[in-house]
């Protein structure tokens, strides 16, 4: 898929009210500022997730029937999700809840 770029990207109200009760330096908000910012240009940045593999956990609290996983700094993941165009951030977590959420099995 070619760059694409968005107009704007969207957080859900979990991320958001995550990022809101920490400091603006926070390394949180700077992480997802800056995925803002790469979606922004191209809303197919992060990595698509097959259909097949997308938690249930996405599909019934998010609906979603799209899913793409972006990596942080020191091993944190979120996914996003494209509605109507437009990047919806849904997550920040640790490696181990990733791997948690997609049931994957770490040794």
């Amino acid at each position: 898929m070619g760059r694409q770029p968005s107009p704007k990207v969207l957080l859900s109200k979990e991320l958001h009210d995550l990022l809101k009760n920490l400091q603006p330096d926070h390394k949180f908000v700077k992480w997802i500022e800056a995925m803002a910012g790469v979606l922004k240009e191209n809303k197919f940045a992060g990595e698509l997730i097959r259909k097949s593999q997308i938690p249930r956990h996405y599909v019934e609290r998010f609906k979603v029937n799209n899913l793409y996983r972006y990596s942080h700094p020191e091993g944190y993941r979120s996914c996003y999700t494209i509605l109507n165009e437009c990047p919806h951030i849904l997550d920040l977590m640790s490696h181990p809840e990733y791997d948690r959420v997609f049931q994957y099995k770490t040794t």
